[in-house]
């Protein structure tokens, strides 16, 4: 009995395995595009209630071993296509499987962020929320920052660069920008980490500074989700009253084919940014001196990354390196980004997350913009080069910043019962910046004793902690809901310090510790916090009807009895049509949506103050002087937004999105001046009375209507309009930019140039009598009125964008937007006429016989008009037209010219040489791919001066589209190698 026991007991062990073994298959198959017939590479193919995936390989195939036999919901999803999922059989002996995955041209599938703690596909979506899918942008384009990655991609956003400096700042303008209060400039997300979006001046370079978004490389990026207003970002608070851009970077994978869990790519790129169009003399005095400083500017850069993973951890990191040089000397960068982001499910229901990355930047930057130590400063405004400083100093003058910035973020999701998540966030954002600026001993400077070392010194640390639950559960068979409440928190740690020193005894001295001279120094500190709890319900039924309604109460360090906290609400509806069976068959997608929600800005933190005292020596000792003057009853700024919108796709393959929306900002706050008897006069005292309103129509059209195995065609078409109008400033008086030329005053829209012009008076005998401003004292207040002169920013804009691949390895991209009802301040051209370069202005002078100096080199043939003709009274409108002043009046708007104009932003031609590798070779590459491009091709304007985008005085300043000294951006062409293996 003993012996039949042991024999039984060794027949298990040997047998049992196998049968155990026996119950579990390999299920095999292949992925294929069902429009091209061609097996698609690097699809997800996941079977849902084992969790167990992987990806397919290079020629579509896929492999997942030891899953037990039963019947299983296989899930298929590939970036760009419709999910799939079926239900499988698997048992011993199954045959291969295929599936076919079908375009998703318009989007549909596509997962975007909709809100805080929110997000849906937009097949369901009840705001708009515009994705950018930065992967498929970068195959067939090198990137220098963000900015570069969203121009012209997104409907109803514009991004502005300041400048054509490498590293230089940039502005966004979000839909009408109807808000008085704040720069105008979005939340921007990373990872689920709040950035510093700051542009940073430090010292010296006129008004450019380096934009702290520039530290973001754009090859680690995946996608972007833009919220641009209230109606859609209400839940993250008054941070996001201008919007809000979430910025996710790339995450591991699961790796195509079982015989490797990883894929590694390499991406080189060569380039050089040229000059795109060379000053002539319209619009330079000495052009051919200025264009002789432009240089073609180089640029190398490579990118390694790894990208693989298993069901129990997924990883990807890179390092990438961008050195890259302006194209005008003295312009530089030097940027190396490292980059490791980690997911990991060690149990049934847990997500850990983990992101981070590094950034070490050096950025020279050049001296122009209202600066008489640049290049164009020297060769732009007068016919005599160089009257302000020599060359060998401009080319001597250093200004470099290092900056040194890590973001980070760790996030742990449980879902501990069907239905119910749990998310908590916490997330760093530090930058440590020293901007170092040498103007050497040996070199002469205006103003400058001996040479100068100036200091400036920047810490920026924030914090961000997020925490939500989300329960989703049915409430009928019909109605299902999902409540979400989160608490957010934001603090901000911010240092600067700055000394300058001038009088050194050699140039050779560079430590600032050998300036004999003390010139300045200060220091600054803010402490800020924000935090906000929020609660939102979501409705759906079936899926026809999709309802959300939320609330947040918002809190800050600000001082004042009101002015820390303020609720904001958002409601938001959808509605399938499509669903109701009423459409016709050609209309396969109808969604109508229409949101409402309201944000602001808070008070800036001493505005609640009612009295604030400063300390500042003198003769006798230092002593205390009034700072500041506040309202201890001052309240956050409400912005209320509603939109409406249409989403429609067509024959699978042509998508129409369009929304119309309405702002309205109320309880802005604007400064009124206390009267000198008062002896109130530290600062002016905030109030709640502004109020603005916008409105715009933002419109998307795209298109694929060819696409075979062989050839594709698609392309995209967007268009905006937007205005707005300051309503009301509760008798305060206008509010000017330090330049005094943009306003914020009633009747016009944000921002308007606001000025006086002059035209031309004549004689009895038809001779030119001189200029007389365009405008009277129609009020009667003894002073002359201004005119409206036109808006900084367009009333219409748009672009189109194009792909057509060929011959099934070649795509050619192509990009170009358009600004129209734009205008811009030619300040350069006004100091032209100040020293007497303006080419246009002394032609016609001469012409009407006021001075006998004629400006061109051959004047023979020359016309000289008579007095009572039409050439003769355009050419004396042109004279006074080009005044700079009339009677003691700045006639600033005779230089604000029309500036509407048409880019070539980018082009580009691939060549995808995997096939080609494959048929001379059993590689191991499962990507090849070689790419020209070009940025900022063409440029056609009515703007006389170089570049139509650009603002002297950086993107952050409430002085906009002025033109004064501003290098234009660059033309920049490159060649990049891709490889995956």
């Amino acid at each position: 009995m003993f012996r039949r026991g042991i024999t039984v007991l060794c027949w298990l062990l040997l047998v049992g395995p196998s049968i155990a073994w026996a119950q579990q298959t390999t299920v095999e198959g292949t992925i294929f595009d069902a429009e091209t017939e061609e097996g698609l590479p690097g699809a997800n193919v996941l079977i849902v209630e084992e969790n167990l995936g992987t990806a397919t390989d290079i020629n579509g195939r896929f492999e997942i071993d030891n899953v037990p036999n039963g019947e299983y919901t296989l899930r298929v999803t590939f970036v760009g296509y419709r999910a799939l999922e079926e239900t499988i059989t698997v048992r011993a002996g199954m045959a291969d499987l295929e599936f076919t995955l079908e375009p998703d041209f318009t989007g549909l599938e596509e997962v975007v962020v909709t809100g805080a703690a929110s997000a849906t596909s937009k097949a369901r979506a009840e705001v708009s929320v515009s994705r950018v899918n930065a992967e498929e942008l970068l195959e067939n384009n090198s990137y220098q920052d963000v900015s570069q990655l969203l121009t012209g991609k997104v409907a109803g956003v514009t991004v502005q660069p300041a400048s054509g400096n490498v590293g230089g700042g940039i502005r966004f303008v979000m839909r009408s920008s109807t808000g008085l209060n704040g720069n105008g400039q979005p939340l921007i997300i990373v990872d689920g980490v709040r950035i510093d979006n700051a542009q940073v001046a430090g010292f010296g370079a006129g008004g450019q500074g380096v934009s702290m978004l520039n530290n973001l490389n754009p090859e680690d990026i995946e996608s972007v989700d833009i919220l641009k207003g209230p109606a859609g970002a209400a839940l993250y608070g008054t941070s996001g009253s201008n919007g809000v851009v979430l910025i996710s970077t790339k995450r591991g994978s699961l790796a195509g084919g079982a015989d490797r869990p990883f894929t590694v790519t390499y991406k080189g790129t060569v380039g050089a940014n040229q000059q795109a169009d060379e000053y002539t003399r319209s619009n330079a005095g000495v052009p051919e001196t200025a264009n002789a400083f432009f240089r073609d500017g180089q640029i190398i850069g490579h990118n390694l990354a790894v990208q693989g993973g298993s069901d129990l951890v997924r990883y990807f990191a890179s390092y990438d390196l961008r050195d890259e040089e302006g194209h005008i000397n003295n312009n530089q960068q030097d940027r190396q980004s490292f980059r490791a982001n980690f997911e990991a499910f060690p149990i049934e229901g847990v997500t850990l997350r983990a992101n981070t990355g590094y950034t070490l930047n050096e950025l020279d930057r050049p001296q122009n913009d209202n600066n008489i130590f640049g290049y164009l400063g020297n060769t732009l405004l007068s016919t005599n080069p160089f009257n302000f400083t020599d060359s060998l100093a401009i080319e001597g003058l250093q200004n470099r910043s290092r900056i040194n910035r890590f973001i980070g973020s760790a996030e742990a999701e449980w879902r501990p019962i069907t239905g119910l998540q749990l998310r908590a966030v916490i997330g760093y954002d530090g930058t440590e910046m020293r901007n170092d600026e040498t103007l050497p001993q040996n070199l002469s400077f205006a103003g400058v004793v001996n040479g100068e070392r100036n200091i400036f010194q920047r810490t920026n640390q924030q914090y961000t902690y997020e925490a939500t639950g989300r329960y989703a559960y049915n409430i009928t068979d019909q109605i299902s809901a999902t409540t979400t409440a989160g608490f957010q928190a934001f603090n901000r740690v911010f240092r600067s310090f700055r000394t300058t020193k001038q009088n050194f005894s050699t140039q050779l001295a560079t430590d600032i510790a050998g300036g004999a001279d003390f010139i300045n120094s200060a220091e600054d500190f803010i402490n800020s916090r924000e935090a906000g709890v929020f609660l939102q319900q979501e409705l759906s039924y079936e899926d026809l009807l999709f309802v959300t309604l939320g609330l947040r109460r918002e809190f800050a360090s600000t001082i004042g009895d009101e002015a820390p906290s303020i609720y904001y609400p958002k409601a938001s509806l959808a509605f399938r049509v499509d669903q109701l069976d009423v459409l016709p068959s050609a209309v396969n997608f109808l969604k109508l949506r229409a949101a409402y929600g309201e944000s602001g800005q808070l008070p800036i933190e001493t505005d609640g103050v009612r009295l604030l005292w400063g300390a500042e020596p003198s003769g006798f000792g230092s002593g205390a002087v009034l700072a500041i003057i506040g309202n201890v009853d001052i309240e956050p700024e409400r912005i209320r937004e509603i939109e409406f919108g249409l989403e429609t796709e067509i024959l699978n393959n042509i998508g129409l999105e369009s929304t119309v929306y309405f702002q309205r900002a109320n309880e802005s706050i604007v400064d009124f001046e206390n009267v000198p008897s008062s002896g109130r006069t530290a600062t002016d005292v905030p109030f709640n009375v502004g109020e603005s309103r916008g409105w715009g129509i933002e419109t998307s059209l795209s298109a694929a209507p060819v696409r075979t195995r062989d050839y594709g065609l698609d392309f995209t078409l967007i268009w905006n309009y937007q205005e707005n109008e300051v309503r009301d400033l509760g008798g305060a008086q206008p509010i000017f930019d330090g330049f005094d030329i943009n306003v914020i005053t009633e009747g016009l829209p944000r921002d308007a140039f606001f000025t006086w012009g002059s035209r031309a008076t004549f004689n009895e005998d038809g001779t030119y009598a001189g200029a007389e401003l365009t405008t009277t004292d129609a009020d009667g207040d003894g002073e002359v009125d201004r005119t409206s002169f036109g808006i900084p920013y367009p009333e219409h804009n748009g672009s189109f964008s194009m792909n057509f691949r060929f011959l099934r390895d070649f795509n050619v991209s192509v990009l170009a937007d358009w600004q129209l009802g734009l205008s811009v301040f030619n300040n350069t051209a006004v100091f032209q006429t100040l020293f007497g370069s303006n080419l246009d202005r002394n032609l016609a002078r001469y012409q009407i016989g006021l001075t006998e100096t004629c400006p061109l080199d051959d004047c023979a043939n020359l016309e000289i008009f008579q007095p009572g003709t039409d050439q003769y009274r355009d050419a004396a409108e042109t004279v006074a037209s080009t005044e700079t002043s009339v009677g003691g009046i700045s006639t600033d708007g005779n230089y604000v010219e029309e500036a509407d104009f048409i880019r070539l932003r980018e082009i580009s031609f691939r060549y995808d040489m995997t096939r080609l590798v494959r048929q001379f070779t059993d590689s191991r590459v499962r990507n090849l791919a070689f790419t020209v491009s070009a940025r900022n091709l063409w440029l056609s304007t009515l703007y006389s001066g170089a570049d139509p985008e650009v603002n002297f005085n950086g993107a952050r300043s409430a002085s906009k589209g002025t033109d004064f000294l501003t290098l234009p951006s660059p033309r920049t062409i490159s060649g990049t190698l891709s490889v995956t293996f």
